[in-house]
């Protein structure tokens, strides 16, 4: 059994880590030339619980070229590339060959586009809930202990060797039969606190502490839930995200009621780690994972002629802030100049 992770990010190094810690044959990185050069002269460090970890035997490589042969036409795929990466990735993922690709990738569409170009009996839905930081270029810290959900895009597939595998390097792995219940579960909490953090530059808990700021988060997640029920994909619970148990609570409950159980859930579900789409601002990024959370969510409702003004406005606002085309300095620290731009 082979198995080659895709992307040199926190997670990729994590997944990539513990599949080697297990002993599990054949387990290779590929990743950035700059990831390789890293990791070439040190063993990956992972550190959970205060306790560090060394891995010593990791076989990384910065372009397929460079693979060892036994990695070069893999049994499994490990996708974990920002979903704005995913076309550079299928043309590295031809050049590699595998049997089998499981993308681990946020937001919505990634399995699609990937069953489009391999198709639907070589593609495995996933989702990881663990949540972890990139120390230094061969150090990760696992900040909040979660698992990974697979979901394949065609029942045909046998999850069996992937859970096994997974779960012998220390994961929790679950299953689903729905993949676009899995991805739209685990993309409503992904949106929480997210694109408002990041637009005003400021912690989940003090966006959080303005209710009107909460209330268009909730706004945001209410129409992602529409458009889910429009699909027929019901929201499930995933390992340290409970996205069934608050979208049935959110059906039911008084704003009032879920505003403090959003913040407790929100701010402590992080593990204490800034918003993603946050951290890319801040790091200059000029494209973002928001067009495939909540412009996904604009474009699904657009398609199926329902109202998702909330979603609209944070994609079109984070996007133009990205882009170079809204001066990010009139927003940062500044709820009302976001919410002038709300219908």
């Amino acid at each position: 059994m082979s198995i080659l992770v895709v992307g040199g990010g926190a997670i990729g190094l994590l997944v990539a880590g513990r599949l080697a810690q297990s002993g599990a044959p054949d387990v290779g990185l590929l990743g950035r030339p700059s990831t390789a050069s890293a990791l070439a002269g040190r063993p990956l460090r992972i550190v959970q619980g205060g306790a560090a970890a060394e891995v010593p035997r990791l076989a990384v490589a910065g372009a397929p070229d460079d693979l060892p042969a036994q990695l070069r036409r893999p049994d499994l795929a490990i996708l974990c590339v920002k979903g704005y990466d995913t076309p550079a990735a299928i043309e590295t993922l031809r050049a590699v060959g595998p049997r089998l690709v499981l993308t681990l990738q946020n937001g919505i569409g990634n399995e699609e586009r990937l069953a489009e170009a391999f198709g639907a009996s070589r593609v495995i839905a996933g989702a990881i809930t663990t949540s972890v930081d990139l120390t230094g270029p061969a150090e990760i810290v696992v900040t909040k202990i979660g698992g990974i959900v697979l979901a394949p895009m065609d029942p045909a597939i046998d999850l069996a060797p992937w859970r096994e595998a997974l779960a012998g390097a220390g994961f929790r792995v679950e299953t689903t039969g729905d993949p676009r219940a899995l991805k739209w579960s685990k993309a409503l909490l992904n949106m929480l606190g997210n694109a408002t953090a990041a637009i005003l530059d400021m912690p989940v808990a003090a966006v959080y502490a303005d209710r009107r700021l909460l209330d268009l988060d909730l706004r945001a997640a209410r129409e992602a839930l529409a458009v889910m029920g429009a699909m027929g994909a019901r929201p499930i619970n995933l390992p340290g995200y409970p996205a069934g148990t608050l979208a049935a609570i959110a059906r039911v409950a008084p704003d009032a009621l879920l505003r403090p159980l959003l913040r407790r859930m929100v701010a402590g579900g992080r593990g204490g780690k800034d918003p993603s789409l946050l951290r890319d601002l801040r790091a200059g990024r000029r494209r973002s994972e928001g067009e495939f959370l909540y412009g996904a969510v604009a474009a699904a409702a657009a398609a199926r002629h329902l109202p998702a003004p909330a979603n609209a406005a944070l994609w079109r606002v984070l996007g133009s802030i990205v882009a170079g085309q809204l001066p990010w300095d009139e927003f940062r620290g500044n709820p009302e100049r976001l919410l002038r731009e709300l219908p």
